[in-house]
């Protein structure tokens, strides 16, 4: 029977081109899934671009809102942020410190306006007392801080009377306290107050009679106590123990 000779191929001929095969296989799915991931990646870095670097989210002002007593150039000059500055890379505990260095601010708030504002809320310390000086009066807040200079007595301010004014002084904070405290029919007729002591807070009414407080608590009482006494003749009257007052 004729015909055309069957080509035999070696067996290891046919194992290498197999193999070959093979390996072109797995580089054909190797490269497709990393044109898949590059391109899942690429919206990516895109977009972190955008936020990091991009001058589209950079700042471009301070919004500064709250002050009474400071400026906004003040405040924007302790915040202290360059303009170009990519929005989401401001260290916003780092402005916050900076800002709360100066003596009228209580608190700030820090917050980002996209694509390219940044705000700034301060708020301001509120005044307690005053304490005189050879200059005139520094406002103090509740906590002892002592925070802004004026000429005059503000009207309806206490007047402070302390050794030792520092917001971690307990005589300082315990005046305070007493002051705060105080039921407002009382507290409008308070002028001065003074503290030798943490339990010896001593106020100075508007006729010049005094009152000896003591320290903090029991603020009821001693007020109810007072309201009698005040109706008997006396320039001092002792309140510190609400169960046994005196006057003299």
């Amino acid at each position: 029977m004729s015909g055309r000779p069957t080509k035999v191929v070696p067996a290891g001929a046919r194992l290498a081109a197999r193999k070959r095969a093979e390996r072109a296989g797995r580089r054909r799915v190797l490269l497709r899934r990393t044109a898949i991931a590059l391109a899942a990646l690429l919206p990516v870095g895109l977009l972190g671009w955008v936020v990091l670097a991009s001058p589209l989210l950079a700042v471009r002002s301070v919004a500064v809102t709250g002050t009474s007593r400071l400026t906004a150039a003040q405040v924007l000059a302790a915040a202290d942020v360059a303009p170009g500055t990519p929005l989401a890379l401001v260290d916003a505990g780092a402005v916050i410190r900076r800002v709360e260095a100066l003596r009228p601010v209580a608190d700030v708030q820090v917050t980002r306006g996209w694509p390219g504002t940044l705000r700034l809320r301060v708020v301001e310390r509120r005044p307690a007392a005053a304490v005189r000086t050879g200059t005139g009066y520094l406002l103090v807040d509740d906590h002892a801080v002592g925070f802004a200079t004026v000429t005059a007595l503000p009207p309806g301010l206490v007047r402070l009377q302390v050794t030792h004014l520092d917001p971690r002084d307990p005589s300082s904070r315990a005046a305070l306290a007493v002051l705060d405290e105080l039921p407002q029919p009382l507290r409008r007729t308070v002028r001065l107050v003074r503290a030798a002591s943490p339990a010896g807070v001593t106020l100075v009414l508007a006729d010049g009679r005094s009152v000896l407080w003591g320290g903090v608590g029991d603020a009821s009482l001693k007020a109810t106590a007072l309201r009698v006494l005040l109706r008997m003749p006396g320039r001092v009257f002792d309140v510190s123990r609400p169960g046994v007052v005196t006057r003299q």
